[in-house]
């Protein structure tokens, strides 16, 4: 089975008001050329837009209710080359297994699960190929770090890209938990 490691270094543009900072990852893909990951790339009210875009990679965008400056899980859309793909979970599974996000893109069948008890590490699996994701360091040193098994193609790296700019911690059980008192302490402050 073949194996390819590519390496995306996280980027900051804090110039202007607040509310326009971008964040995200950006590099180069070995074949897929340059990959870059913009999140918010927009907002719309309450909901935030991790974007992909590259040299040969289809332009990706995953819409979610906002937490923090990424996207998560809650009311998410994922669109790849300007199609809508339906995204399924099941929240109330035990297993990490049982959690994984679901989607059909372009025929295939996928899943995006937690890989590890933290936040960091993910895997996308299609039938013959996994993607395994692994964000690691702090400030200037943050990186994504993608380990290709199996021929992927430039729509499997744009998926494994735009998930790793998108709040994910719902895939396990502790981080739906902590998700929930977060999302309920916001709630909160809503009303005072």
């Amino acid at each position: 089975m073949q194996q390819h490691t590519y390496t995306l270094d996280h980027w900051e543009d804090r110039s202007g008001d607040r509310l326009t900072w971008k964040f995200g990852y950006r590099g180069t893909a070995g074949e897929f050329g340059r990959i870059e990951v913009v999140y918010p790339a927009s907002r719309r009210g309450d909901r935030h837009v991790t974007e992909v875009r590259g040299d040969t990679v289809p332009v990706t965008s995953f819409m979610g209710w906002a937490y923090g400056r990424k996207p998560s899980l809650y009311i998410a859309e994922l669109s790849v080359g300007g199609t809508r793909v339906r995204l399924k979970r099941s929240r109330w599974a035990q297993t990490r297994a049982g959690r994984a996000l679901r989607m059909q893109v372009a025929g295939r069948e996928y899943r995006y699960l937690a890989t590890s008890a933290r936040h960091r590490d993910r895997a996308l699996v299609r039938n013959g190929v996994e993607i395994r994701v692994r964000r690691h360091g702090s400030g200037s040193r943050k990186k994504a770090a993608f380990t290709v098994l199996g021929l992927a193609d430039a729509t499997d790296l744009a998926l494994a890209a735009v998930l790793c700019g998108v709040n994910t911690r719902n895939l396990t059980r502790g981080g739906a938990v902590r998700a929930f008192f977060g999302r309920s302490l916001q709630w909160l402050d809503v009303f005072q």
